[in-house]
């Protein structure tokens, strides 16, 4: 018949030929969406030629043409039916990935988060080197509640591709996500909001009119706009930390309860700085500097650069979005021995945003609102290290001079942390 399936199990692992079983054999049970295309004529092809009556390359080009229906149904946000159009093609040729990547990005819009995962899993089988397999299912396990396993394998990805932006700041969330669950077990993560970290959003590209001004998709924010908005999720974000704190210091514990919530264990295996990301129990008689704490104003990035690791009066300094902290307490951490040496003395807001810690991604400057205008919105997830900041190391000292001004800052390049979830 036209349903049956003979997979050649010589070419694949057993495991990828029973998963492709499962899923077909279930969605054959389902009912089909009331305005589903009939497929015609179309039989299922195997591996091998003469099978069905198909050759593999006909299989193929049969399997493509029905996929790209399922693309027109995905672009008019028919997922019931995008999803049992997918299915065909599936059955047409088992193994293209991109057919099972764009189920599984279509189940994930329909919420089935363990299909999902599957129809993800089942694409990294077929093509281990496909770098979207690794991150949709990675993002599917998240939505299914299942951090550990999606951080496991979003590690598994970056070993095929260790540069990749878009798995790096999966990787950063999921681990922030773990730590602060082993702190603070029953509680939603205070770093950001749940359907924030978890929804999958098309990124649009920039539009600029004749002149070169950035065209707002949503409106322009004003100024008070802008001002409010970070002020809200700022004050929210440190009444958590305080509570957390306070929590701490109850316990009389001589470790920072933030720091190790945004650090432990399950972190330190993925970012990139040696020495970083772990547990640091606050060092005693810390020789300050004689300005420690002093106000410095308003600074270019070029003069928070004379505050770095090997300034001779060890003032350390850096800024998270516009706000500059003295971290000189910590040498610890930002003196020319520590983790975080090659950070000190920057703005570190584009590498909170992307959740990557490399020196590359300090001192840039773009308009996080225009990313938020473009739908990549990261606005809690900064404003919470501002909160965190503030509250491990008191009221900033000063202000950096590019964040004054915002809103005429360039649009972020999304394309450098773009989630790799479109079909394809």
């Amino acid at each position: 018949s036209m349903f049956s399936i003979k997979p050649k199990v010589n070419i694949y692992p057993m495991g990828v030929v029973g998963k492709i079983w499962d899923v077909v054999s279930c969605q054959r049970r389902r009912v089909p969406p009331a305005n589903a295309e009939k497929s015609e004529g179309a039989s299922v092809s195997t591996e091998t030629e003469g099978q069905t009556g198909q050759s593999k390359a006909e299989a193929q080009a049969a399997a493509k043409a029905m996929k790209e229906k399922g693309n027109e149904l995905f672009k008019k946000n028919e997922f019931e039916e995008a999803l049992y159009t997918y299915t065909k093609a599936a059955e047409i040729y088992n193994y293209d990935a991109s057919i099972w990547l764009n189920r599984s990005i279509c189940n994930r819009k329909l919420e089935n988060w363990e299909d999902a995962a599957t129809d993800a899993e089942i694409a990294q089988e077929i093509d281990p080197r496909n770098v979207k397999a690794y991150y949709n299912r990675a993002i599917a396990l998240q939505l299914g509640s299942k951090a550990e396993e999606a951080l496991d394998i979003c590690k598994k990805g970056l070993q095929v591709q260790a540069d990749n932006k878009a798995l790096q700041q999966l990787r950063s969330d999921l681990q922030r996500t773990i730590a602060e669950a082993q702190a603070c077990p029953g509680q939603m993560a205070p770093t950001e909001a749940k359907a924030e970290s978890l929804e999958v959003t098309e990124v649009k590209e920039p539009a600029y009119s004749k002149d070169g001004e950035y065209q707002w998709q949503k409106g322009k924010p004003s100024e008070r706009e802008r001002e409010e908005t970070k002020k809200m999720m700022t004050e929210m974000f440190r009444s958590k930390y305080e509570e957390l704190k306070q929590r701490s210091e109850a316990a009389k514990s001589k470790r920072s309860t933030l720091q190790t919530d945004h650090y432990e264990d399950s972190q330190k295996q993925g970012l990139v700085l040696s020495g970083g990301h772990r547990p640091l129990d606050r060092p005693e008689n810390v020789d300050l500097p004689s300005e420690y704490h002093h106000p410095v104003g308003l600074l270019s990035p070029t003069q928070l650069e004379e505050y770095g690791c090997d300034n001779r009066d060890r003032r350390y300094l850096l800024s998270v979005y516009g706000y500059i902290f003295d971290v000189s307490d910590r040498p610890d951490k930002y003196d020319p021995n520590g983790p975080y040496a090659s950070l000190t003395g920057k703005d570190l807001t584009w590498g909170l945003f992307a959740g990557v810690d490399t020196v590359e991604y300090t001192n840039k400057f773009y308009d996080l609102f225009k990313a938020r205008d473009l739908g990549k919105d990261k606005m809690a997830g900064v404003c919470s290290w501002l909160a965190w900041y503030e509250t491990e190391y008191g009221k900033p000292v000063g202000k950096l001079e590019p964040w004054q001004r915002e809103s005429e800052l360039p649009a972020p390049p999304l394309g450098e942390i773009e989630e790799m979830c479109v079909v394809m």
